[in-house]
Order: C-alpha cells, then sequence, then structure tokens
C-alpha cells in the first residue's frame, strides 16, 4: 500500500528550502567585504599597477565592494564600484567597513585625516564633504557631538589653506558660497574664518555631549574678526566674548586653568605703566565705562572657577580696574 504524503511535510519541507535559499544568499553576500576609500582623489585603474589606465577618480569615503582576487602580494586589489565598473585600487589606501558597526571606521579615517599636516585646501574641503555625508549615521547624542566637533575643525583647516585674497577666485569662491552662513572674513588678517555665533550655536546644541567642552573651546582659538589697534577696551571685550564666555560655561573645563591664565596675562600687559612707545590706549574719559563693564564680566567669570591661579587672575582684573577710578 502506497502511504500519500501529508501536505504539511511537504509544506515543512518547501519552507526549509526556502530557508535554506535565504541563508545561502545571505552568506554570498556577507562573503563580499566591504571597503572605502581612506585617502583623497583615488586613481582606479584597470590593471594592478600605477601606470596602467585610469577608470575614475575616487574621493575620500567612496564605498567599495571586494570584486577578487587580490594580486599575487595582495598589495593591490580588485573592487567593484556602485555602478558595478570595477578596477584595481591600492590596498593600503582603503579601510574594512562593517556593514553594521560602520561608525568605527569613519571615526578611524576622519581621526586619521585630521591629524595630518600641510593638506591643501582640496584634500582639505574633501573631508568636510565626507563628515557631512557620514554624519547622519551618528545617531547617539555623544557621536553626534563628536561627528560635530570633526566637522568644525575640518571646516576651519579648509579655511586656513584659501590664500590671502582667493575667495573670489575658483574653487574656493564657489565652496565659500556653500558656507555663507558659517564663514566670515577677517579683513585685519586677510583671512576667512568660522563665523563666531554659529560655533557657540553648535555649542548650546551640544551641550550635554562629552565633546561640549572642546567645542567651546575651540571657539576660543577661532577668535574674532577685525583688529583691536591697541584699543585697549576692545581687547577686554574680546577676552569676555571668547576666555570669558568659555568659563562662564565651563567653570571646570578641561581648558579653565589655561583662559584664566590668558586673562592675568591680558590684564597685566593692559595695565602696566605706560612705556615710550606703547601700542596700548584709552581714554578714561570715555572709554573707563567699557572697560569697568569687561573686567567685572571677566572677574565674575574667573570667580566661578577652582583653577590654581584664580586669585592672582582675579587681582590683575582689579588692578586693571582701579586705572579708571
Amino acid at each position: 500500500m502506497t502511504r500519500s504524503r501529508h501536505p504539511f511535510a511537504l509544506a515543512s519541507f518547501s519552507f526549509i528550502l526556502v530557508v535554506s535559499s535565504l541563508i545561502v544568499c545571505t552568506l554570498a553576500a556577507q562573503a563580499d567585504t566591504n571597503r572605502i576609500t581612506a585617502v583623497t582623489n583615488i586613481t582606479l585603474r584597470a590593471t594592478p599597477a600605477p601606470d596602467a589606465s585610469a577608470i575614475a577618480q575616487l574621493p575620500l569615503g567612496t564605498e567599495l565592494i571586494d570584486a577578487g582576487p587580490a594580486g599575487l602580494d595582495k598589495t593591490w586589489i580588485r573592487v567593484r564600484l556602485a555602478d558595478n565598473r570595477e578596477g584595481w585600487i591600492l590596498s593600503n589606501l582603503t579601510r574594512t567597513l562593517d556593514p553594521v558597526w560602520r561608525w568605527p571606521t569613519f571615526d578611524r579615517i576622519i581621526s586619521e585625516r585630521l591629524g595630518r599636516k600641510g593638506d591643501g585646501f582640496a584634500a582639505s574641503a574633501e573631508l568636510v564633504a565626507f563628515i557631512e555625508r557620514v554624519a547622519p549615521e551618528y545617531t547617539d547624542p555623544d557621536g553626534r557631538g563628536r561627528v560635530e566637533l570633526a566637522r568644525t575643525r575640518a571646516m576651519a583647516a579648509t579655511l586656513k589653506a584659501i590664500p590671502m585674497n582667493g575667495g573670489r577666485r575658483e574653487p574656493y569662491a564657489t565652496w565659500l558660497a556653500s558656507k555663507k552662513t558659517e564663514v566670515v572674513y577677517d579683513e585685519p588678517g586677510g583671512r576667512w574664518i568660522l563665523a563666531p555665533n554659529p560655533l557657540w550655536d553648535l555649542h548650546v546644541q551640544q551641550a550635554r555631549t562629552t565633546s561640549a567642552d572642546e567645542i567651546a573651546w575651540f571657539a576660543v582659538g577661532n577668535g574674532l574678526p577685525g583688529e583691536c589697534e591697541g584699543f585697549v577696551p576692545c581687547y577686554l571685550v574680546a577676552r569676555n566674548r571668547l576666555h570669558g564666555e568659555y568659563l562662564r560655561r565651563h567653570p571646570g573645563g578641561a581648558h579653565a586653568a589655561e583662559a584664566v591664565g590668558v586673562l592675568k596675562n591680558t590684564a597685566d600687559l593692559l595695565g602696566a605703566p605706560p612705556k615710550t612707545g606703547t601700542a596700548y590706549k584709552f581714554d578714561k574719559k570715555t572709554d573707563c565705562r567699557d572697560v569697568v563693564s569687561a573686567v567685572d564680566a571677566l572677574s565674575g567669570a574667573v570667580q566661578g572657577t577652582r583653577v590654581e591661579g584664580r586669585e592672582a587672575a582675579i587681582a590683575s582684573l582689579v588692578a586693571l580696574k582701579r586705572s579708571c577710578q
């Protein structure tokens, strides 16, 4: 007697086949190694040789798939682009990229690029573009703060690479136009810098992250556009907008002692008895209101700290204030 097949047994067998096929496909997909370019402007070549014809120029952060096999010495690897073009690239110009945990590789590349010295405008601008492209993948607060700080540093490096009076020429003009709300021209210095207010706004946005202190200190180092030209109230107001602001936001910050030291040195310099040829000046009749206001604000900022040298800095500021009495 022939035993009939149970319909549920057939269904289970079909289900097993489907699941097995999915597993095989998944494993096959995972066998492809994801890579990402770790330097700027890489040439994808037709064969594994430095003089081979170029297929494409790849910017920093281009994602690739290992197409295999690698060259005999594995110095060169065959890769495939998103548009299915294939070619050869030096393996040490790439980093492996985990398909799930991508941000550690991004962090490594960003750190490596920011640590370089002497990169020109194109390389620095490419780093900014890369950071902007991957930033949405940083979804946790501290990760977001970290990548925003990195972008800020990369932006500053790009601005520094613009030659004096180069803002009206390409490629600088187009890039500056795309960042016009974030940059400002410091005419006395003949340079472009990051606009101060957006930096402090960024600090507010990232105030609860582990990068907040460094963002605030970066704003201090970025400085202000313009030149005081020896005018005492101007120097004090600038110190209050920078070092004073840092201390009010981070009285226990990693750079608090340094900020207090700068304020003491400034007060000592501006309050010293005039010497022949001194460049510092102010009129007691018209300028003391601004001097006293700035000194009071700076004294309050220093008072809020607990760093060594606090009392000495306050004493120097008070002595400067007496010059208006």
